[in-house]
């Protein structure tokens, strides 16, 4: 059994809810886990429960937030991916989704199906970066084509690297005004990192401050 918890995303400057990011969770021995595959839950279905909670979520919402959901690099360039999420994208008004890339694709595919996304509004943003995604000839060549970036804070603390985390925030907003990106920081955790996305001029935030990943529950 499959279901998509939603966590939710906080714009910087006001404050206030902006987004959801789309998790997909599995019911495994009593508990809702993160699946091990992700494509092992075929992408139509995946599409299917996401258009469930994304209608739920913007019958209670007037101010169009942002849906997010995560592709690895096979879901990206897959053909029929790419038809699913046009067909999610023309079947919810005014949906305004992002695409969060676990995994940078190679040039190819990126010169392939960009045009796709974009055709269809859809936007492509580079998670992790830092860590999953690090800085070097590969992601440099992938940043032009995206729309945003994610600074991931929890992964530098869960990998013990708390001394790396302030110099590469630092070096990843400079990298964002320089390729024009859209820049959310996830992992706050206490108003310390609140105070640091305010400081680092991040967009977007997103942690366990404001929520874990629930099941979505109107009001």
């Amino acid at each position: 059994m499959y279901r998509f918890f939603v966590q939710p995303q906080v714009n910087v400057a006001t404050q206030k809810l902006a987004g959801y990011e789309l998790l997909l969770r599995s019911y495994h021995h009593d508990y809702w886990v993160t699946p091990t595959d992700f494509t092992a839950l075929p992408m139509d279905q995946q599409v299917s429960l996401s258009y469930q909670e994304i209608t739920n979520i913007l019958k209670d919402r007037t101010d169009n937030p942002e849906i997010s959901l995560n592709l690895n690099r096979q879901q990206f360039s897959d053909i029929h991916t790419i038809g699913h999420l046009i067909h999610l994208k023309k079947s919810i008004k005014k949906l305004n989704l992002i695409v969060e890339l676990t995994e940078a694709p190679s040039l190819e595919e990126l010169h392939r199906f960009v045009a796709l996304y974009r055709s269809f509004d859809i936007k492509l943003s580079l998670d992790d970066v830092g860590t999953d995604n690090p800085w070097g000839p590969k992601i440099q060549d992938v940043l032009p084509f995206m729309d945003s970036i994610k600074f991931a804070m929890q992964n530098f603390r869960l990998q013990h690297r708390q001394k790396e985390l302030l110099p590469s925030l630092k070096a990843w907003r400079k990298i964002a005004d320089m390729y024009q990106l859209g820049f959310t920081l996830e992992g706050i955790e206490d108003t310390n990192d609140v105070a640091l996305a305010k400081q680092y001029n991040a967009g977007m935030t997103q942690g366990y401050y404001y929520s874990k990943p629930v099941p979505y529950a109107a009001g």
